[in-house]
């Protein structure tokens, strides 16, 4: 973290991800992180922990943990598998999120995908084709449904435009939400695949030209997909990075549900700090929604679009205490206040 040993730590790396952390005794993890902190005090240190890791970190001294448990499942039971409403996401991630102490909720590293799962992508794909085995996590990453190898349902094809879609609302989410997305190499760019060895394949890169991929499993049939690095979703990756390092409501913002209609299984919430505010809405229905959004009195301002998962039809009207909204279905948009 210092290589030359000069004082300066920046020249080292920022920080560390540790593998399995709760199978070493928790007094190491202790002695280990002052040690890191003595070197950098700005080391970001994150366990690998699937479940509630509150009281590892407090004692570890750890930064965080990955937010499997707090995040990646209820993104995966609402977003992605639609298979509990808005306000049964919303109970799972303020539950979830509230076992951690304030300053811990935003260094969260908030993932969905990893070398140990499949990808968001083929999530997506896979959604809601059975029954769950394991509903608690809403199958997320167990094994018997993740992988061609263990299925010879899993499939294993190229997300189409409508799941491509889903992908946009999750990313949305993602970047909009207490704590620290993770982008898993290759998601930004349009990858897919199942879990172990499919999602550690090479990444795609712009200025490559690649072969189609043609083979499956055990000699299970699939289409011919084209392989191609996909230009519009990595630019709308970009633009929710941007977004969210020129707002510091998203980065260390309050979080205020506005909204959680089951009917129309569409959420919206607030991000606030100091005198800015941004609103996101997002539609996981299958049809367009005219949605009002009531404002507390703080947050009655006056807003415009920043940001749309996809440039379809929308609208955006407001009296003196809501929102008026045209959401597409499928969508997910951002409003910041006007600036006056």
């Amino acid at each position: 973290m210092d290589p030359n040993g000069d004082g300066d730590p920046s020249d080292g790396i920022d920080g560390w991800r540790l593998d399995v952390a709760n199978e070493v005794p928790i007094r190491f993890w202790a002695d280990w992180n002052a040690h890191v902190r003595s070197l950098n005090p700005q080391a970001y240190t994150v366990t690998e922990i699937w479940e509630n890791a509150a009281s590892f970190i407090e004692n570890g001294g750890f930064s965080a943990t990955m937010n499997y448990y707090g995040f990646a499942f209820p993104v995966k039971g609402f977003l992605i598998d639609n298979a509990i409403p808005p306000s049964r996401f919303v109970e799972l991630i303020e539950e979830r999120r509230s076992e951690y102490q304030a300053a811990d909720q935003y260094a969260l590293q908030n993932l969905i995908d990893s070398h140990d799962t499949d990808r968001l992508a083929s999530m997506i794909v896979n959604a809601g084709k059975r029954e769950f085995e394991q509903p608690e996590r809403f199958d997320y990453d167990v094994g018997s449904r993740v992988s061609p190898r263990n299925t010879d349902s899993y499939d294993v094809r190229k997300p189409n435009e409508r799941e491509r879609r889903i992908q946009r609302l999750v990313a949305l989410f993602q970047m909009t939400y207490v704590g620290a997305p993770m982008i898993y190499y290759g998601t930004e760019a349009g990858m897919w695949g199942a879990d172990d060895p499919d999602d550690r394949m090479p990444m795609v890169w712009d200025d490559l030209t690649y072969e189609p991929q043609r083979a499956a499993p055990r000699g299970l049939t699939r289409p011919v997909d084209e392989v191609t690095f996909d230009r519009e979703l990595f630019d709308y990756y970009k633009s929710l990075v941007s977004l969210r390092k020129g707002a510091e409501a998203l980065r260390r913002g309050d979080f205020q549900v506005l909204v959680a209609d089951d009917e129309r299984n569409v959420l919206a919430f607030s991000r606030t700090a100091g005198g800015e505010t941004v609103v996101i809405v997002l539609n996981r229905s299958e049809e367009a929604h005219s949605i009002r959004i009531p404002l507390p009195e703080a947050l009655r301002k006056t807003y415009e679009v920043a940001l749309m998962t996809r440039d379809d039809a929308h609208r955006v009207q407001q009296d003196s205490e809501a929102l008026l909204l045209e959401v597409p279905a499928l969508a997910g948009m951002v409003l910041k206040e006007v600036a006056e």
